[in-house]
């Protein structure tokens, strides 16, 4: 799977990237919103599998992201939201479609996230 990963703290960015990498999985690691729409622009590849987002960034919370990709591409990849934040179930639940995942996790409760997003999504492309 092609997975970008929005989060703001290099060494977890890259910590998720060796993992996904480690499962044969294709990791693009990007930091912000700014860098979250140039990777989602059609002139730059694929568009992803499964989008990670924390809900914590420094210049936005991933609520804004989220918005930001809808605004800017009419849909969302199936997004997994990672957040070590107390009321994030809570933020994460209003982001339509969004599974959630609370920090510290698992890389198995990771991989089965991923996973769940990405069934999901192909759930409700086979049903339409």
């Amino acid at each position: 799977m092609h997975i970008l990963v929005v989060e703001d703290d290099r060494s977890i960015r890259e910590t998720i990237g060796i993992v996904l990498e480690a499962y044969h999985h294709h990791a693009e690691l990007v930091a912000d919103s700014r860098e979250t729409l140039a990777a989602l622009e059609p002139s730059a590849g694929r568009w992803p599998d499964v989008l990670i987002l924390d809900l914590k960034l420094a210049m936005e919370s991933g609520e804004e992201v989220h918005e930001r990709i809808r605004a800017r591409f009419g849909r969302v990849p199936p997004t997994v939201v990672i957040s070590a934040a107390q009321e994030g179930a809570r933020r994460a639940s209003r982001i339509p479609g969004a599974k959630f995942l609370s920090k510290p996790y698992t890389i198995d409760q990771l991989l089965e996230c991923i996973e769940e997003a990405a069934s999901s999504a192909l759930l409700k492309s086979s049903s339409a």
